[in-house]
């Protein structure tokens, strides 16, 4: 018998459309994160999702922009069943009605279906050994109708993190050159409870209201830093608590009418225990509190019509306005002068027009163009910010697509109150009120050969662009970590994601990214830098089914970068490679995995920077390797909600 493959994406519109269940029928995925991970181009750098081509990705769910932090939005991923998506939608050019600029992804859960209604649900559980355990567990409820709809949402996490920084630097200060070598060994450990109730009522199948409530706390959250070298010798204990409150209103009429309110408060209050000893034995100890408040109002309409002749128009608008109290205070009188009392009010109008249009069968357009104005204290900009997707399908085994799209980011909220932090006796780290926003523009051009094959290739440009670096103070012996704008990044990238099965035993992936980086910064104190470097990535995933009766499943993940460039750094190579074994059983309701991540401790960035008198290496250990076991169990057939997302990437400290 000849059995047939059904395409892995298929072109809607401006988007590139997933099965998830097919996609991730043989893979090794617990939750809708790791089902997120499994789309052709989609890779986990630094605790980060990427999108080959489009660098940082904005992902909702059922259309709805994010609101929360990664880490947040991350932990109700994970406590999603990966079951719960019906498909994926990749968009390297997201319209204005999503609410986010640049490349997303949209996640598109199982609606009510007749007969799956009633109560139903999920435990699960997992341990993680490090150097110390670790580990999460949660509940999920959910109550389906035809008229109502109920979720309810508990995890509990508990996280255990490890960093080491051998720091080696021939340190010129005014003209006199220090050698330094400082090791910093760091720990943390944090428990967070993570909440959501939401309902949603429906007045008939095209209109509902729907009102959710979400919260985030870690009550007890603490760190600690032991730095020594010829410096100083530096204890640093930290602790903290951080709260979230959500309310989100969304509303969608059958006449192509949506409109949404969501208001968050969040909080965050952390003191910091220091103590510095220089080789003199001058001796320095304070205490320092710091507290946030972020009150953040959001509130947004579209609507779009539905024309002859395969035209449809979209308009909206959105307002968003937050008010951010920052405070710093130290216990030692000759520090009191760094004592920090800061307030910023930020104001955000958009309003944004567009259309699509399908020409025929073969050909699609769909572009828009966003008016923002922008308000942060005595900074006021306007802006347009287009966006273009073209799409040409000659036949069903070649796709075409074109687009452009344009982005800003803005610098956290902390970040501009100008802040100083002490990580130990010899490094700073420096906020600054004076950063600008950068705005990256992006044009990709994709090609999908037999709905599998993609071949892309891509260009990216941002003036102002901004990161956190490192700097040595030609005026005293301190090495700052700040945050600069630069002449601009810029990235050329080529990438090709080639399939292959073999039966029904062996499922492999293979992504393969060379790119062109340059970043340059001509005013960056007395170290302006220029670099260009090709890096080379690659990612090969192979899944193997190794009996069915019982069905037990291996997976093996390698993950391979070149030499690399971040500003002035130069990063050396970097590999890992990750193993998993899964067994399922219970009628597929349940399932045990054993995964271990990083299996030769290979994953041990190292940095150096050799711009004129600028002279460092940092030798780092992300302890990264780890043997987690999980569990899960479904009952009822499960189902779960969409969750609304709380936008605080740029809050905390």
């Amino acid at each position: 018998m000849v059995q047939g493959e059904r395409p892995l994406v298929t072109v809607e519109g401006s988007r590139l459309t997933y099965d998830m269940p097919q996609l991730t029928s043989q893979r090794l995925v617990t939750n809708a994160y790791e089902a997120l991970k499994q789309l052709p181009g989609v890779i986990e750098q630094n605790d980060v999702l990427t999108l080959a081509g489009a660098g940082g990705v904005s992902l909702l769910l059922n259309g709805r922009p994010s609101s929360m932090t990664y880490e947040q939005l991350i932990t109700l991923l994970k406590g999603m069943p990966a079951s719960r998506v019906e498909k994926a939608e990749v968009m390297y050019s997201a319209p204005p009605q999503y609410h986010v600029r640049g490349a997303a992804i949209n996640l598109v859960l199982k609606g009510y279906k007749p007969g799956e209604g009633g109560l139903q649900g999920e435990v699960n559980g997992e341990y993680k050994q490090q150097k110390e355990a670790g580990g999460n567990g949660g509940v999920t409820l959910a109550y389906t109708s035809p008229k109502i709809d109920l979720d309810f949402m508990y995890n509990l996490q508990s996280n255990y993190t490890r960093g080491y920084i051998d720091f080696i630097a021939r340190h010129t200060v005014k003209e006199q050159i220090y050698d330094v070598n400082q090791v910093t060994d760091n720990e943390g450990r944090s428990l967070t409870h993570t909440l959501r109730a939401g309902g949603t009522y429906k007045f008939d199948k095209d209109n509902s209201l729907n009102l959710s409530y979400t919260t985030q706390f870690s009550p007890d959250k603490t760190g600690d830093s032991h730095s020594n070298g010829n410096i100083s010798e530096s204890f640093n204990h930290s602790q903290a608590h951080h709260q979230m409150h959500n309310a989100a209103l969304y509303y969608t009429s059958g006449f192509g009418f949506q409109a949404g309110a969501d208001y968050t408060y969040f909080i965050s209050t952390d003191t910091q225990d220091f103590f510095d000893r220089s080789p003199k034995e001058v001796e320095t100890r304070f205490i320092s509190c710091s507290d946030q408040h972020i009150d953040r109002w959001k509130i947004y309409a579209d609507q779009h019509h539905t024309l002859p002749q395969n035209w449809t128009l979209n308009y909206g608008t959105s307002f968003t306005y937050v008010n951010n109290r920052n405070t710093q205070n130290y216990d030692l009188p000759e520090m009191q002068g760094n004592n920090l009392h800061s307030r910023i009010r930020e104001y955000t109008y958009n309003v944004y027009a567009g259309f699509d249009k399908a020409f025929n069968s073969q050909w699609t357009l769909s572009t828009s163009a966003t008016l923002e104005y922008y308000q942060m204290q005595d900074y006021r900009k306007w802006a347009v910010y287009p966006t273009l997707q073209l799409n040409y399908m000659p036949s069903a085994s070649h796709i075409l697509q074109l687009s452009f799209s344009s982005d800003k980011t803005y610098p956290d909220y902390w970040t501009l109150s100008g802040a100083t932090s002490y990580l130990n006796g010899y490094n700073e780290s420096l906020g600054n009120p004076f950063l600008r926003p950068y705005t990256d523009y992006n044009i990709d051009l994709t090609y999908i050969l037999k709905s599998k094959y993609i071949f892309q290739a891509s260009y990216s440009y941002t003036p102002d662009y901004f990161m956190q670096t490192v700097y040595l103070d030609s005026d005293r012996l301190k090495a700052i970590y700040n945050w600069q704008n630069w002449d601009y990044a810029q990235d050329l990238s080529f990438t090709a994601i080639l399939p292959f099965k073999a039966g029904s035993w062996w499922d492999s992936r293979l992504t393969l990214q060379a790119t062109l980086k340059h970043d340059k910064a001509s005013v960056y104190y007395d170290a302006p830098f220029n670099q260009k470097q090709w890096v080379g990535v690659g990612h090969w995933t192979h899944t193997f089914q190794l009996c069915r009766q019982p069905n037990l499943k291996m997976e093996v993940t390698a993950f391979g970068q070149t030499k690399s460039i971040q500003g002035s750094y130069d990063i050396q190579p970097v590999a890992f490679i990750d193993a998993a074994l899964r067994y399922t059983f219970a009628k597929d309701k349940a399932m045990l995995q054993l995964k271990g991540r990083d299996l030769f401790n290979t994953m041990n960035p190292k940095t150096k920077v050799r711009n004129g008198a600028q002279h460092l290496d940092m030798n780092t250990k992300s302890y990264m390797q780890s043997i987690t076991l999980s569990f899960s169990y479904r009952f009822g057939g499960y189902k779960k909600k969409e969750v609304k997302e709380v936008d605080t990437s740029r809050f905390g400290n």
